[in-house]
């Protein structure tokens, strides 16, 4: 996973789309934002995390 993002890429790459929402629309709070992070790390990573020091802090934040 890069350690490096840029605003755009962030927003490219970690920002919910179409179905997604499908699919995060029964969580709420701090699940949402874990689900959410859980999922696009699994699209661009083909791999659920480890640790959550593997998710981007860009992307937390």
């Amino acid at each position: 996973m890069r350690r490096e993002w840029s605003p755009e890429d962030v927003v490219a790459c970690w920002t919910p789309v179409g179905p997604d929402w499908e699919l995060v629309a029964n969580k709420s709070g701090p699940t949402r934002l874990g689900f959410v992070l859980t999922l696009k790390f699994f699209e661009l990573e083909g791999r659920f995390p480890q640790f959550v020091e593997e998710f981007s802090q860009a992307a937390v934040d």
